[in-house]
């Protein structure tokens, strides 16, 4: 029982993380450090969980984990779409750049 009690508070704790996670992710300024610390907080908390499944397969097939695995997805993805929009703003500020340098040559 307990190994299940764990179990469940690790999820509950990882779901918690998500949500601060996703917060983060969507703010206009970028919070790199926090994100970080936010998911490497997250992965200490996911090993327990993997030994667990390791040890109990069952496990893996509970609606918990798989929710954990679905939020995984998901906060994956808006990172993803977060790191291309940093590069298509990156990309347009090297283009002003080169614009505003090309215009200093005629002063």
């Amino acid at each position: 029982m307990r190994l299940a009690d764990n179990f469940e508070k690790n999820i509950n704790l990882i779901s918690d993380l998500d949500r601060e996670i996703k917060i983060v992710i969507t703010l206009d300024d970028i919070a790199a450090e926090e994100i970080q610390a936010l998911v490497d907080k997250r992965e200490q908390l996911l090993r327990p969980l993997i030994t667990q499944i390791e040890q109990e397969p069952v496990l893996a097939t509970s609606e918990q984990w798989v929710a954990v695995v679905k939020e995984t997805q998901i906060i994956v993805e808006l990172m993803q779409n977060k790191t291309a929009n940093i590069g298509q703003t990156l990309a347009k500020y090297r283009r002003g750049s080169k614009s505003v340098q090309q215009y200093k040559k005629y002063l």
